[in-house]
Protein backbone atom coordinates (compact mmCIF):
# COMPACT_ATOMS: atom_id res chain seq x y z
CA UNK A 1 0.00 0.00 0.00
CA UNK A 2 2.43 2.52 1.22
CA UNK A 3 4.74 1.33 -2.03
CA UNK A 4 1.90 2.13 -3.94
CA UNK A 5 1.38 5.53 -2.72
CA UNK A 6 4.96 6.04 -3.67
CA UNK A 7 5.04 5.06 -6.92
CA UNK A 8 2.02 7.18 -7.87
CA UNK A 9 3.64 9.99 -5.98
CA UNK A 10 6.99 10.02 -7.82
CA UNK A 11 4.76 9.47 -11.36
CA UNK A 12 2.89 12.61 -10.43
CA UNK A 13 6.34 14.68 -9.58
CA UNK A 14 7.78 13.72 -12.87
CA UNK A 15 4.90 14.15 -14.47
CA UNK A 16 4.75 17.49 -13.47
CA UNK A 17 8.27 18.39 -14.04
CA UNK A 18 7.97 17.15 -17.44
CA UNK A 19 5.02 19.80 -18.24
CA UNK A 20 6.80 22.28 -17.02
CA UNK A 21 9.78 21.39 -18.52
CA UNK A 22 7.69 21.55 -21.79
CA UNK A 23 6.05 24.86 -21.05
CA UNK A 24 9.99 26.31 -19.89
CA UNK A 25 10.64 24.76 -23.50
CA UNK A 26 7.87 26.15 -25.39
CA UNK A 27 8.14 29.76 -24.19
CA UNK A 28 11.68 29.54 -24.60
CA UNK A 29 11.63 29.17 -28.13
CA UNK A 30 8.28 31.73 -28.86
CA UNK A 31 10.13 34.56 -26.48
CA UNK A 32 13.80 33.73 -25.89
CA UNK A 33 15.24 35.04 -22.30
CA UNK A 34 17.07 38.59 -22.07
CA UNK A 35 20.57 38.21 -23.57
CA UNK A 36 22.54 38.99 -20.04
CA UNK A 37 22.83 36.07 -18.00
CA UNK A 38 22.20 35.50 -14.68
CA UNK A 39 24.91 37.00 -12.75
CA UNK A 40 22.66 40.63 -11.91
CA UNK A 41 19.98 41.51 -10.78
CA UNK A 42 17.87 43.24 -13.21
CA UNK A 43 14.31 42.07 -14.02
CA UNK A 44 12.70 42.77 -17.32
CA UNK A 45 9.44 44.18 -17.30
CA UNK A 46 8.44 45.07 -13.61
CA UNK A 47 5.48 47.64 -12.65
CA UNK A 48 5.30 48.63 -9.45
CA UNK A 49 2.62 51.25 -8.30
CA UNK A 50 5.10 53.39 -5.26
CA UNK A 51 2.67 54.81 -1.91
CA UNK A 52 5.75 55.92 0.49
CA UNK A 53 6.05 58.74 2.71
CA UNK A 54 9.37 60.01 2.18
CA UNK A 55 10.56 63.86 2.39
CA UNK A 56 10.84 65.61 -0.69
CA UNK A 57 9.10 62.57 -2.93
CA UNK A 58 6.15 62.34 -3.89
CA UNK A 59 3.61 60.10 -2.05
CA UNK A 60 2.80 58.01 -5.47
CA UNK A 61 4.47 56.91 -8.28
CA UNK A 62 5.64 54.31 -10.56
CA UNK A 63 8.69 52.13 -10.55
CA UNK A 64 8.68 49.87 -13.60
CA UNK A 65 11.54 48.27 -16.10
CA UNK A 66 12.47 47.91 -19.69
CA UNK A 67 12.99 44.89 -21.85
CA UNK A 68 16.84 44.74 -20.40
CA UNK A 69 15.68 45.46 -16.85
CA UNK A 70 17.01 48.74 -16.43
CA UNK A 71 14.42 51.92 -15.39
CA UNK A 72 13.87 54.20 -18.51
CA UNK A 73 12.58 54.35 -21.82
CA UNK A 74 12.91 51.66 -24.07
CA UNK A 75 16.32 51.25 -25.35
CA UNK A 76 16.36 52.44 -29.50
CA UNK A 77 18.16 50.04 -31.61
CA UNK A 78 21.67 50.58 -32.43
CA UNK A 79 21.52 52.38 -35.88
CA UNK A 80 19.09 54.50 -34.38
CA UNK A 81 21.03 57.39 -34.06
CA UNK A 82 20.76 58.50 -30.57
CA UNK A 83 23.74 58.99 -28.08
CA UNK A 84 22.95 56.13 -25.76
CA UNK A 85 24.20 56.50 -22.37
CA UNK A 86 23.97 53.83 -19.43
CA UNK A 87 23.86 55.55 -16.05
CA UNK A 88 25.77 52.46 -13.35
CA UNK A 89 25.68 52.44 -9.44
CA UNK A 90 23.80 51.61 -6.70
CA UNK A 91 20.70 52.82 -5.29
CA UNK A 92 21.34 56.81 -5.54
CA UNK A 93 20.93 55.91 -9.03
CA UNK A 94 18.36 53.87 -8.93
CA UNK A 95 16.29 55.87 -7.23
CA UNK A 96 14.11 53.26 -6.35
CA UNK A 97 11.37 55.66 -4.57
CA UNK A 98 10.83 57.80 -6.95
CA UNK A 99 8.82 58.07 -9.96
CA UNK A 100 10.38 57.03 -13.28
CA UNK A 101 10.17 60.09 -14.92
CA UNK A 102 11.66 62.00 -11.74
CA UNK A 103 15.07 59.85 -11.13
CA UNK A 104 18.44 61.85 -11.76
CA UNK A 105 18.77 59.47 -15.50
CA UNK A 106 15.57 60.22 -17.10
CA UNK A 107 15.68 63.82 -16.02
CA UNK A 108 19.06 63.82 -17.65
CA UNK A 109 17.58 62.27 -20.54
CA UNK A 110 14.61 65.19 -21.28
CA UNK A 111 17.21 67.98 -20.10
CA UNK A 112 19.28 66.39 -23.31
CA UNK A 113 16.72 65.84 -25.73
CA UNK A 114 15.53 70.02 -24.57
CA UNK A 115 19.08 70.83 -25.75
CA UNK A 116 18.69 69.05 -29.21
CA UNK A 117 20.17 65.90 -28.69
CA UNK A 118 18.79 62.66 -29.90
CA UNK A 119 19.46 60.70 -26.62
CA UNK A 120 18.68 58.24 -24.52
CA UNK A 121 19.47 57.02 -20.97
CA UNK A 122 18.97 53.71 -19.58
CA UNK A 123 18.94 53.77 -15.44
CA UNK A 124 21.05 50.85 -14.50
CA UNK A 125 21.08 51.40 -10.77
CA UNK A 126 20.84 48.38 -8.09
CA UNK A 127 20.22 49.30 -4.96
CA UNK A 128 23.12 48.12 -2.79
CA UNK A 129 25.49 47.68 -5.73
CA UNK A 130 29.29 48.28 -5.02
CA UNK A 131 32.16 49.00 -8.07
CA UNK A 132 32.07 44.89 -7.63
CA UNK A 133 29.13 44.61 -9.02
CA UNK A 134 29.83 47.62 -11.41
CA UNK A 135 32.45 45.17 -13.00
CA UNK A 136 30.07 42.52 -13.24
CA UNK A 137 27.71 44.91 -15.39
CA UNK A 138 30.26 46.47 -17.48
CA UNK A 139 31.23 42.35 -18.47
CA UNK A 140 28.02 41.10 -18.77
CA UNK A 141 25.85 43.96 -20.11
CA UNK A 142 27.60 46.72 -21.65
CA UNK A 143 30.15 44.51 -23.45
CA UNK A 144 26.79 43.02 -25.13
CA UNK A 145 25.07 46.12 -25.79
CA UNK A 146 28.06 48.93 -26.36
CA UNK A 147 26.63 52.13 -25.44
CA UNK A 148 28.28 55.11 -26.37
CA UNK A 149 29.18 56.05 -23.24
CA UNK A 150 28.41 54.78 -19.58
CA UNK A 151 28.00 57.18 -16.73
CA UNK A 152 29.27 55.59 -12.97
CA UNK A 153 28.15 57.14 -9.53
CA UNK A 154 30.07 55.08 -6.91
CA UNK A 155 31.54 55.62 -3.68
CA UNK A 156 28.72 55.14 -0.99
CA UNK A 157 28.23 51.22 -1.27
CA UNK A 158 32.37 50.85 -1.21
CA UNK A 159 33.16 52.42 1.67
CA UNK A 160 29.62 49.94 3.49
CA UNK A 161 33.02 47.53 2.58
CA UNK A 162 35.11 49.72 4.95
CA UNK A 163 32.86 50.00 7.71
CA UNK A 164 31.62 45.88 7.53
CA UNK A 165 34.85 43.69 7.77
CA UNK A 166 32.27 40.53 7.06
CA UNK A 167 30.81 42.03 3.90
CA UNK A 168 34.15 43.11 2.52
CA UNK A 169 36.00 39.90 3.27
CA UNK A 170 32.81 37.12 1.97
CA UNK A 171 31.05 39.58 -0.19
CA UNK A 172 27.50 40.73 -0.26
CA UNK A 173 24.03 39.33 -1.61
CA UNK A 174 24.12 43.05 -3.26
CA UNK A 175 26.74 42.40 -5.65
CA UNK A 176 25.18 39.28 -7.04
CA UNK A 177 21.59 38.34 -7.36
CA UNK A 178 19.81 36.22 -4.60
CA UNK A 179 17.78 32.97 -5.61
CA UNK A 180 14.51 34.26 -6.38
CA UNK A 181 16.58 36.93 -8.83
CA UNK A 182 17.87 33.95 -10.48
CA UNK A 183 15.02 31.68 -10.89
CA UNK A 184 12.96 34.79 -12.44
CA UNK A 185 15.97 35.49 -15.03
CA UNK A 186 16.79 32.19 -15.62
CA UNK A 187 12.72 31.10 -16.67
CA UNK A 188 10.19 32.31 -18.80
CA UNK A 189 7.72 30.30 -17.09
CA UNK A 190 8.18 32.70 -13.63
CA UNK A 191 7.99 35.67 -15.69
CA UNK A 192 4.86 34.89 -17.60
CA UNK A 193 3.60 33.57 -14.56
CA UNK A 194 4.30 37.47 -12.56
CA UNK A 195 2.82 39.17 -15.51
CA UNK A 196 -0.56 37.18 -15.20
CA UNK A 197 -0.45 38.15 -11.46
CA UNK A 198 -0.92 41.47 -12.77
CA UNK A 199 -3.30 41.23 -15.16
CA UNK A 200 -5.70 39.43 -12.30
CA UNK A 201 -4.85 41.82 -9.78
CA UNK A 202 -5.45 44.43 -12.38
CA UNK A 203 -3.10 46.80 -11.50
CA UNK A 204 0.84 47.09 -10.91
CA UNK A 205 2.23 45.65 -7.93
CA UNK A 206 1.86 48.40 -4.86
CA UNK A 207 4.93 48.70 -2.87
CA UNK A 208 3.45 50.88 -0.33
CA UNK A 209 6.14 49.79 2.94
CA UNK A 210 9.59 52.11 2.08
CA UNK A 211 12.82 50.41 2.95
CA UNK A 212 14.11 53.65 3.16
CA UNK A 213 13.72 56.57 5.89
CA UNK A 214 13.84 60.22 6.42
CA UNK A 215 17.59 61.18 8.41
CA UNK A 216 16.12 62.78 11.74
CA UNK A 217 19.39 64.80 12.93
CA UNK A 218 20.61 63.63 16.73
CA UNK A 219 22.99 65.58 18.92
CA UNK A 220 26.63 63.78 19.01
CA UNK A 221 26.48 61.58 22.14
CA UNK A 222 29.31 61.81 24.84
CA UNK A 223 30.72 58.57 24.09
CA UNK A 224 31.44 59.33 20.53
CA UNK A 225 34.59 57.93 19.56
CA UNK A 226 37.38 60.16 18.03
CA UNK A 227 38.17 59.88 14.65
CA UNK A 228 41.99 59.71 13.36
CA UNK A 229 43.39 62.90 11.82
CA UNK A 230 43.66 60.44 8.83
CA UNK A 231 40.79 58.88 8.04
CA UNK A 232 42.25 56.25 5.99
CA UNK A 233 43.20 54.64 8.92
CA UNK A 234 39.55 53.61 8.92
CA UNK A 235 39.39 52.64 5.05
CA UNK A 236 40.68 49.19 4.53
CA UNK A 237 38.44 48.88 1.47
CA UNK A 238 39.88 52.21 -0.46
CA UNK A 239 42.59 50.18 -2.57
CA UNK A 240 40.08 47.77 -3.88
CA UNK A 241 38.20 50.66 -4.80
CA UNK A 242 40.69 51.93 -6.77
CA UNK A 243 41.64 48.82 -8.24
CA UNK A 244 38.08 48.53 -9.70
CA UNK A 245 37.63 51.85 -10.93
CA UNK A 246 40.28 51.27 -13.16
CA UNK A 247 38.79 48.20 -14.20
CA UNK A 248 36.09 49.75 -15.23
CA UNK A 249 38.09 52.42 -17.58
CA UNK A 250 40.07 50.04 -18.67
CA UNK A 251 36.87 47.41 -19.31
CA UNK A 252 35.30 50.88 -21.29
CA UNK A 253 37.89 51.59 -23.15
CA UNK A 254 38.64 48.31 -24.49
CA UNK A 255 34.65 48.09 -25.35
CA UNK A 256 34.65 51.27 -27.06
CA UNK A 257 32.65 53.25 -24.91
CA UNK A 258 33.00 56.62 -23.33
CA UNK A 259 33.62 56.30 -19.33
CA UNK A 260 32.26 59.36 -17.04
CA UNK A 261 32.88 58.93 -13.69
CA UNK A 262 30.98 60.93 -11.07
CA UNK A 263 31.96 61.45 -7.08
CA UNK A 264 28.58 60.82 -4.74
CA UNK A 265 27.22 63.53 -2.35
CA UNK A 266 26.26 63.49 0.68
CA UNK A 267 23.80 64.98 3.40
CA UNK A 268 26.96 65.62 5.69
CA UNK A 269 29.71 68.23 5.58
CA UNK A 270 32.79 69.29 7.34
CA UNK A 271 31.05 72.32 9.20
CA UNK A 272 30.48 73.41 12.68
CA UNK A 273 26.87 72.27 12.67
CA UNK A 274 27.53 68.39 11.48
CA UNK A 275 30.24 67.83 13.60
CA UNK A 276 27.77 68.17 16.83
CA UNK A 277 25.66 65.11 14.53
CA UNK A 278 25.98 61.54 15.35
CA UNK A 279 26.37 60.60 11.75
CA UNK A 280 25.41 57.14 10.26
CA UNK A 281 23.55 54.86 7.80
CA UNK A 282 20.54 53.30 8.72
CA UNK A 283 21.71 50.30 5.95
CA UNK A 284 25.07 49.74 7.82
CA UNK A 285 25.12 48.00 11.28
CA UNK A 286 25.57 50.85 14.06
CA UNK A 287 28.81 51.05 15.57
CA UNK A 288 29.49 50.37 19.05
CA UNK A 289 30.55 53.92 19.51
CA UNK A 290 29.15 56.66 17.41
CA UNK A 291 30.59 58.77 14.82
CA UNK A 292 30.17 62.92 14.13
CA UNK A 293 28.63 63.27 10.84
CA UNK A 294 31.36 64.98 9.45
CA UNK A 295 33.42 61.88 10.38
CA UNK A 296 31.28 60.18 7.67
CA UNK A 297 31.50 63.08 5.12
CA UNK A 298 35.32 63.10 5.22
CA UNK A 299 35.80 59.22 5.10
CA UNK A 300 33.74 59.34 1.72
CA UNK A 301 35.51 62.70 0.72
CA UNK A 302 39.01 60.29 0.97
CA UNK A 303 36.40 57.49 -1.56
CA UNK A 304 35.66 60.43 -3.52
CA UNK A 305 39.39 61.86 -3.77
CA UNK A 306 40.32 58.45 -4.72
CA UNK A 307 38.09 58.59 -7.78
CA UNK A 308 39.19 62.03 -8.79
CA UNK A 309 42.99 61.02 -8.59
CA UNK A 310 41.95 57.94 -10.62
CA UNK A 311 40.20 60.15 -13.62
CA UNK A 312 43.73 62.45 -13.28
CA UNK A 313 45.98 59.82 -13.57
CA UNK A 314 43.70 57.84 -16.44
CA UNK A 315 42.44 61.08 -18.34
CA UNK A 316 39.17 59.91 -17.66
CA UNK A 317 36.37 62.72 -17.71
CA UNK A 318 35.05 62.95 -14.05
CA UNK A 319 32.43 65.24 -12.79
CA UNK A 320 33.32 66.15 -9.39
CA UNK A 321 28.99 65.67 -8.15
CA UNK A 322 29.42 65.94 -4.21
CA UNK A 323 31.28 69.47 -4.64
CA UNK A 324 27.64 70.55 -7.05
CA UNK A 325 25.03 69.38 -4.43
CA UNK A 326 24.90 71.47 -1.54
CA UNK A 327 24.48 69.36 2.08
CA UNK A 328 21.12 70.19 2.54
CA UNK A 329 17.76 68.05 3.47
CA UNK A 330 15.58 69.68 0.40
CA UNK A 331 18.31 67.91 -1.50
CA UNK A 332 18.50 64.47 0.41
CA UNK A 333 15.25 62.61 2.52
CA UNK A 334 18.21 60.43 4.05
CA UNK A 335 22.23 60.53 4.20
CA UNK A 336 22.34 59.80 0.91
CA UNK A 337 19.87 59.53 -1.46
CA UNK A 338 18.57 62.44 -3.52
CA UNK A 339 14.51 63.84 -2.69
CA UNK A 340 12.89 64.59 -6.36
CA UNK A 341 14.45 68.34 -6.16
CA UNK A 342 17.98 66.66 -5.79
CA UNK A 343 18.12 63.99 -8.70
CA UNK A 344 16.38 67.51 -10.44
CA UNK A 345 19.88 69.17 -9.37
CA UNK A 346 21.96 66.36 -10.45
CA UNK A 347 20.38 66.22 -13.96
CA UNK A 348 21.28 69.68 -14.35
CA UNK A 349 24.82 69.32 -13.46
CA UNK A 350 25.38 65.78 -15.40
CA UNK A 351 23.78 67.39 -18.39
CA UNK A 352 25.72 70.80 -18.18
CA UNK A 353 28.98 68.90 -17.71
CA UNK A 354 27.80 66.57 -20.96
CA UNK A 355 26.87 69.93 -23.13
CA UNK A 356 29.88 71.54 -22.43
CA UNK A 357 31.80 68.44 -24.37
CA UNK A 358 29.00 67.26 -26.41
CA UNK A 359 29.82 65.22 -29.18
CA UNK A 360 28.61 66.69 -32.39
CA UNK A 361 27.13 63.80 -33.78
CA UNK A 362 23.88 63.94 -31.94
CA UNK A 363 22.94 67.46 -32.46
CA UNK A 364 19.76 67.80 -34.60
Amino acid sequence: MKRAVVVRAALLIGSLALSLAAIETGLRLASPLDPFGSRLALRPRVDMRLEVDLRGVSRQGRHSTNAWGLRGDEPPPPDAGDYRIIAIGGSTTQGFYLDDRKTWPYRLQERLKEAGWEAWVGNAGLDGQSTRGHIIFMEDVVARVRPDAVIVLAGINDLWYSLDERRRLHGSRYDRPDWLTVLYRRSRLAQVLYAWGQLLLGEALLVRRSGHGNFEPRPLSRDAAAAPEDVRLLLPGLPEYRQNLERIVALARSMGVRPILMTQPLLFEDSEYWQTIEGGFYWIEARKAPLAATTYWRMLDAYNREMLDVCARQRVECLDLARQVPARPDYFYDAAHFTEAGAELVARSVAGFLLDRRPPSTIR
